[in-house]
């Protein structure tokens, strides 16, 4: 069991929430071009993923009961930023279509690419489960 829920199991799981996590995000600043005022939120995740790579996980809870999460379910999270670089129209929206499809295009095809190998890595513990069969 220990090797369906390993570290690369549990990376590619949460790149895929945060991938959709930032895909609501920019459709949401999508949707918002219109709304005067409006400032686009755009979800960091790098430094998050760094530290979870390398070891620097966040503080662990202390497990007083067997059915408590414990430290294998604690994923890293994205933070939300305002773009602060994008220039206000006249109407103070910062919202640049093209820039904000572009992210959306990029992270379509990085989530596409997350589930490519979560799906060749399942297609090998399949194989090797049914013992080359």
């Amino acid at each position: 069991m220990k090797l369906l829920f390993d570290r690369l199991s549990m990376t590619l799981e949460h790149a895929l929430d945060f991938r959709l996590e930032r895909g609501n995000m920019l459709t949401a600043n999508l949707a918002n071009v219109d709304t005067p005022g409006y400032t686009p939120v755009e979800l960091k995740f790098d430094e998050q993923l760094a530290d979870f790579l390398a070891g620097r996980n966040p503080p662990q809870m202390r497990v007083t009961d067997a059915t408590h999460a414990g430290a294998s379910q604690i994923a890293p999270r994205g933070e939300a930023e305002y773009d602060f670089f994008a220039l206000p129209d006249a109407d103070g929206n910062s919202v640049d279509l093209d820039h904000e499809m572009s992210k959306l295009a990029s992270n379509q095809l990085l989530y596409r690419a997350t589930t490519k190998v979560y799906s060749k890595r399942m297609a090998l513990l399949k194989y090797a489960i049914g013992e080359g069969q």
